[in-house]
């Protein structure tokens, strides 16, 4: 049996929010696809997702103002990795139930 969980007040469910809303972007879930991997520059991260460096920056200061992603200058350029690792956990914690979702709503098309 589950214990209960407690109920957040209305300021951390607002910080909680927030952690969703820089997740909700497909370009910025691109962008961690690749940190999942390795980390990259600005300039890597422009060529693997086709995006501009103008739009890459602002997606990825998104992510690093929610603590996602993390900084790192080396000379001219900055390199990027993920910072916060529950990140992998929650992205296949998602991505395993949209699968079983896909499948069950595949199966429906099907009449299986």
């Amino acid at each position: 049996m589950k214990a209960k969980k407690q109920f957040l007040t209305r300021a951390a469910l607002e910080i909680v929010a927030q952690r969703f809303r820089a997740l909700s972007d497909a370009s910025r879930l691109q962008i961690l696809q690749h940190l999942f991997n390795k980390e990259c520059s600005v300039q890597e991260l422009c060529e693997l997702t086709q995006m501009s460096q103008a739009n890459v920056s602002k997606h990825l200061s998104v992510l690093a103002e929610q603590g996602i992603v993390q900084r790192r200058r080396q000379g001219l350029f900055v390199f990027y990795s993920i910072a916060d690792s529950t990140i992998f956990e929650l992205c296949d914690i998602v991505c395993n139930s949209v699968g079983k979702r896909y499948g069950q709503v595949m199966k429906e098309f099907s009449g299986r």
